[in-house]
């Protein structure tokens, strides 16, 4: 754990200055994929938490880029048990996919931390006493004007990567997951109950 969040701290340095690209996504979802949902909330929240430390990025939106990464690596760790039987092509190909669709949720969960208190007062913002269908439409059409095309471009770079790197590092991992998992052997009779 505190490994991947170092490698995913620096990727991150790297990463956030490349037109949307965020290669962090890359390292969360292919290591939550291979140690499970725990591993990969865990790692989502320590890897942005001691990025945001390391490089002075702290903020009233490191809240919500923890618990939006956190998400991110537990639902690739759920992702992970339920394609971990398919042929690996196959597995990465799915993970390359997770990682495109969650290149937008995250843009989308980020910008929550700012629009509601944004007050212009015009059509994109929120406004207290809209209705939920309202709400939804303002918060997308301001998502399409602001975020779409940083979060399309890095959500494409973040698929590509996964496609490129994903099945050798996903089968790194997956072997050091299988020789971290704890065997327990009894040895002898069990021991008996003592009537009194």
């Amino acid at each position: 754990l505190g490994l991947l969040a170092a490698l995913g701290s620096i990727v991150r340095l790297f990463g956030s200055a490349a037109g949307g690209l965020e290669g962090v996504f890359v390292v969360l979802i292919v290591g939550g994929a291979a140690f499970g949902p725990r591993f990969g909330f865990l790692l989502g929240m320590v890897t942005i938490g001691a990025s945001a430390l390391l490089w002075g990025l702290l903020g009233p939106w490191l809240p919500f880029q923890m618990l939006a990464l956190g998400w991110m690596g537990a639902g690739a760790g759920f992702l992970g048990i339920l394609t971990a039987r398919l042929r690996p092509w196959f597995e990465v190909v799915v993970l390359a996919a997770y990682g495109w669709v969650w290149g937008f949720a995250y843009g989308a969960i980020l910008n929550l931390w700012f629009w509601p208190f944004q007050r212009d007062g015009g059509a994109l913002s929120w406004r207290p006493g809209l209705g939920f269908t309202a709400t939804l439409q303002r918060y997308w059409s301001f998502y399409v004007a602001t975020s779409l095309a940083w979060d399309a471009a890095g959500a494409l770079a973040n698929a590509v990567i996964i496609l490129v790197v994903g099945l050798a590092v996903l089968r790194t991992l997956r072997r050091f997951a299988h020789r971290l998992e704890p065997v327990v052997e009894f040895e002898g009779r069990p021991a008996q109950t003592v009537r009194l």
